[in-house]
């Protein structure tokens, strides 16, 4: 009688072993997900492996093999992959690989009412020109889903620069090799214009994934993908775990997003997870991005990647041209727009032109003090200050979404002198309705995209001409694309540039290039108003003149001077529990039982300290942070850490890696 390997949904790095009995032996293959006793009650998880012998005394059987096909042998390996890569417990990747979570998919009404549409083969349309950049980018991916093979692209192109065509006629020869592709997208606002593109090409056969989508939906689009019924597939991070069993291209889109990697629990980067699936199905996997990130630059100038640019907009629109307002000078008070962005605003509602406004922070205000006693609102379960949001007036959390009455007189003394600092976009909101009382705004943020719909109803909407301002956060910064935005503005370019961590001047880089290319990108050229307190800035500067070489020089220093990415690989050890005393005394503890091992590795080893964020939703966070040149010994030591703190039997106190981190906040 044959044993079964199994992996639970569980934060254990370890596998159980079940009997297979007779009954169940022809239904009991690695992928299959079963039922089994654990610890006095039933639970769901995944044959892994199958062995003929077991040396245990005493052996559960399985109880249940579920009516849900396999996964693949493909899916099993690249969550293997994951599991190893990451040190995450390989039945949390298995279960993060299923729509909407384990429980519940064996008897999904919506799974087994997914309906086939019928293939329909459209042609190419004529009317879209080729720029001599996207010719020769689409020459050399089609070539390579033709041949097939491992082959990992750089798509470095301008904003406005036609990388979605690019995508689209790759996917367009993938079909035609009966083959399917894999879209992903950081972002649910950008995956609607997305898949509004594909779904023009390539008439109904698109599914998309992503966790705004009801778990019926998902679980319908999943089980379409793994019949091979759908020719594309977009989605957000979690869509690189799609069932598609003919994939020949992989895209994805704005690669040097941070939103691809999962912050908490599981922590992989979709991106790398999607090169890593490609080589292991040997198919090509297409990086896009105006402002690829500095890891992906570095593996193109080493050869890894092959880079191909798009160094010019289609129909040879001119880039926008960008006007930095030094808010030491020109700043109206405490006013968010300066005079000249609120003249340029004029000009384009005289003209019956579009204008995006850019702030990366939602709310009113970040921060509220009372000017006669000092006291400021605080979340009683991260050490962090409220953020004082309206409609309904409540000071939030923004991290634990812990939330209390606000109110116009200070809580502490009742004195009616509140200072608000931090604007937010429902501040910007006012005073923009405020100022041009004529003009149809729309806003889009977190707080909006809550609601069901409503991403798509305002984007559309702002798309169909029916609003002349669009004002939003990250969501509206990259990859939208609306050809009467003549004018865009940055309310403010420093929120993040002065966080602590070794990323910030990059992303600020990134942001303002990318919210920038929101500009002209119709037949009217654009304008960017860029407010700031540090024009100087390398980041700044950089971003104003798009003069990527100039930021690049110039941040490539301090990187390889402090020993950061790209010329070296990042791992942390993050401690987290109730009792400060207690996660402090683990993460020492951890310390002095790899501090050896360490520099025998030649693994550099800072800390343990807090946090930047050294509270969040009630408890306390510390860490250790590994740097190393080899990724190999990176990996051993942070897993040498694991097991020192698996051994140490650490009570009341949560261990967990975080490798290749994208920030260490």
């Amino acid at each position: 009688m044959p044993f079964a390997h199994v992996a639970l949904p569980l934060p254990v790095r370890q596998t159980f072993l079940y009997r297979v009995p007779e009954a169940l032996v022809p239904r009991a293959v690695p992928g299959a997900q079963v039922s089994v006793p654990f610890r006095g009650r039933a639970r769901r998880g995944f044959v892994v492996a199958l062995s003929a012998t077991c040396e245990l005394e005493k052996v559960s059987d399985l109880a249940a093999v579920l009516p849900v096909p396999p996964l693949s042998k493909h899916l099993l390996e690249l969550a293997r992959w994951i599991a190893e890569y990451y040190l995450a417990p390989l039945g949390e990747v298995l279960a993060a690989a299923l729509p909407g979570g384990l429980e519940g998919f064996a008897r999904s009404r919506a799974r087994r009412g997914a309906a086939e549409e019928p293939v329909m083969t459209l042609p190419l349309p004529e009317r879209v020109r080729l720029t001599s950049g996207q010719a020769a980018a689409v020459r050399e991916v089609v070539a390579a889903v033709a041949r097939g093979g491992f082959a990992p692209v750089l798509l470095h192109g301008v904003t406005a620069s036609g990388k979605t065509e690019v995508y689209l006629r790759a996917a367009h020869a993938a079909r035609e090799a009966g083959g399917q592709t894999l879209v992903l997208v950081p972002e649910v606002a950008l995956g609607s214009q997305v898949v509004a593109a594909f779904r023009r090409r390539f008439s109904a056969r698109i599914g998309v994934l992503h966790s705004y989508l009801t778990v019926g939906e998902r679980r319908r689009n999943w089980e379409l993908a793994s019949r091979g019924a759908l020719d594309v597939v977009v989605g957000a991070r979690s869509a690189v775990f799609a069932p598609l069993p003919n994939l020949r291209l992989i895209v994805v889109d704005e690669e040097h997003e941070p939103a691809y990697k999962q912050s908490e629990m599981l922590r992989y980067h979709g991106r790398d997870v999607a090169v890593r699936r490609a080589q292991l199905l040997g198919i090509p996997v297409v990086l896009g991005s105006a402002t690829p990130s500095l890891e992906s630059l570095a593996n193109a100038a080493r050869g890894k990647y092959r880079l191909l640019r798009l160094p010019r907009r289609v129909d040879s629109r001119p880039m926008p041209v960008v006007r930095v307002v030094d808010l030491r000078r020109d700043s109206a008070g405490d006013e968010l727009l300066s005079r000249p962005l609120r003249q340029a605003i004029a000009e384009r509602l005289e003209r019956r032109e579009q204008t995006v406004l850019f702030l990366n922070r939602r709310g009113h205000s970040h921060y509220t003090q009372c000017r006669a006693c000092g006291f400021t609102p605080e979340c009683p379960n991260c050490e962090i200050t409220l953020t004082l949001h309206l409609a309904p007036s409540e000071w939030r959390c923004h991290y634990c979404d812990h939330r209390q009455p606000a109110s116009a007189r200070c809580p502490s003394c009742q004195a009616p002198m509140l200072r608000f600092a931090g604007a937010g976009t429902q501040r910007a909101e006012r005073e923009i309705a405020a100022a041009f009382p004529a003009a149809r705004l729309l806003r889009l943020d977190t707080d909006v995209a809550r609601v069901p719909g409503s991403t798509h109803a305002v984007l559309a909407a702002f798309a169909r001409g029916e609003a002349d301002v669009l004002l939003g956060t990250q969501m509206i910064a990259k990859g939208l694309d609306f050809p009467r935005v003549t004018l865009v503005g940055v309310l403010d370019a420093d929120v993040a540039l002065h966080l602590p961590d070794f990323r910030a001047a990059e992303r600020t880089f990134q942001l303002l290039v990318q919210v920038s290319g929101r500009a002209g990108r119709g037949p009217v050229a654009g304008e960017v108003f860029v407010q700031t307190c540090t024009p100087d800035h390398h980041a700044v500067a950089a971003a104003a003149l798009n003069d990527e070489r100039m930021f690049l020089d110039r941040e490539l220093g301090q990187r390889r001077e402090a020993g950061y990415p790209p010329f070296r690989r990042l791992a942390t050890v993050l401690f987290s529990g109730t009792d400060e005393g207690e996660v402090e005394a683990a993460a020492t503890r951890v310390r002095e039982r790899i501090e050896a091992p360490a520099g025998t590795a030649g693994v550099e080893l800072l800390g343990p300290a807090p946090q930047a964020l050294a509270r969040l939703k009630g408890r306390h966070r510390w860490h250790l942070l590994l740097k190393a040149t080899s990724a190999t010994r990176l990996r051993g030591l942070v897993a040498h850490a694991l097991e020192q703190a698996d051994a140490a039997r650490l009570k009341g106190v949560k261990v967990m890696a975080d490798v290749d981190p994208v920030e260490v906040l």
